[in-house]
């Protein structure tokens, strides 16, 4: 039996979840340190918004969201408020990758909370395996938390996040929600 390459599997891993960063709590300095090139266009379009409190936190998202795929997003914010209030996009990509190919989806959030930021990012690529194939590639650590109307949530290991696994025929769609801090 042919093995696959771990860097291969590595790629899907961060796709599930957010294998090296990410999670609740984890600083934004961490997070923009795995993806920089893809979160510089989140936090373009943030900052010309005026959103400056919170743009760390939402550019790292959007890099994590994003890694990986040829992308393209539209920020909004408040227009009379903008750096006071939530800063949300709304993300198109194509993946290109040995193990995931075409289409997905993401929303990235970043808003201001007391000294600090608080946000998340939900993303939603479908996968060409059975959602029991993809089970085998969750992080290590993950387990199962829920079962939502038939949907099963997993805890990702390491405090990376949850995902829900919806069955598609033989394909798998894999809605992955991390949180991210920044700040106090």
């Amino acid at each position: 039996m042919a093995r696959r390459p771990k860097r291969r599997l590595t790629a899907v891993a961060a796709m599930i979840g957010v294998a090296f960063a990410g999670g609740a709590g984890v600083s934004a300095l961490a997070q923009q340190a795995a993806a920089p090139a893809a979160a510089n266009l989140f936090q373009e379009q943030a900052t010309k918004l005026g959103a400056k409190t919170c743009t760390g936190l939402y550019s790292a998202l959007g890099g994590l969201v994003a890694q990986g795929s040829t992308h393209a997003v539209r920020t909004q914010t408040n227009k009379e408020s903008p750096d006071t209030h939530l800063v949300r996009g709304t993300v198109g990509m194509t993946y290109n990758l040995p193990e995931l190919k075409g289409q997905a989806a993401g929303v990235v959030l970043a808003a201001p909370r007391g000294k600090g930021c608080e946000g998340q990012f939900v993303r939603v690529a479908p996968f060409q395996r059975t959602c029991q194939q993809m089970v085998g590639l969750l992080p290590k650590g993950s387990a199962t938390k829920a079962n939502l109307s038939g949907v099963p949530l997993y805890e990702l290991g390491g405090g990376q996040g949850q995902a829900l696994m919806i069955a598609s025929g033989q394909s798998c769609v894999v809605v992955t929600i991390t949180d991210g801090t920044q700040g106090a």
